[in-house]
């Protein structure tokens, strides 16, 4: 008779045992489905998101690109600018070369004047009207070849030729006086 009891717990205690086996695997079961149902639920959240995203990249590459030309143009407008501060630059250089060789040379040939026949002065003022015209064709040439490769003028080159040109005609006219 114990044997027989101890079947019967045997018995029931594999039953109880095989019952509660089911039931764990039955709501393990449950908690899988969940878990699917909301991984399913994310994958459709990150396919919309993934599409919203998508939508967002062409637009986005569009105003990147609009605004590298707008940089692009605005980088010519200052390389244009620069060359004309450049231009404006050279030409104001070369005034004042013109300038300063103008009043150098007009102090000397007043300062001449003054001690010289009438005649003498007419061929002085002559000389000054020439040499202003020639150095004003000089740095004309100068400043429109300037404009064409950007190269200054070296000051010197101007002044030696006006001052070259000068002296010659200077002692061409002393010559003249003197006989």
């Amino acid at each position: 008779m114990v044997m027989a009891w101890s079947a019967a717990i045997a018995a029931a205690a594999f039953v109880i045992l095989t019952a509660g086996i089911l039931l764990a695997v039955r709501s393990a079961l449950g908690r899988l489905a969940e878990a699917q149902a909301s991984a399913a639920a994310m994958q459709q959240d990150l396919h919309k998101l993934m599409k919203e995203l998508s939508g967002l990249v062409r637009p986005a590459e569009d105003t990147i690109r609009a605004a590298h030309r707008q940089l692009q143009a605005v980088n010519s407008l200052f390389e244009a600018a620069g060359q004309v501060g450049g231009a404006i630059a050279n030409t104001t250089s070369t005034v004042e070369r013109v300038t300063a060789v103008l009043s150098e040379s007009a102090e000397q040939h007043a300062k001449r004047a003054a001690t010289k026949r009438q005649f003498g002065e007419a061929l002085e003022w002559a000389e000054l009207g020439m040499a202003a015209w020639q150095l004003w064709q000089t740095s004309r040439k100068a400043a429109a070849t300037a404009g064409e490769a950007h190269v200054p003028v070296s000051e010197s080159d101007t002044e030696s030729r006006s001052r070259d040109e000068g002296h010659a005609k200077k002692e061409g006219s002393d010559y003249n006086d003197n006989t």
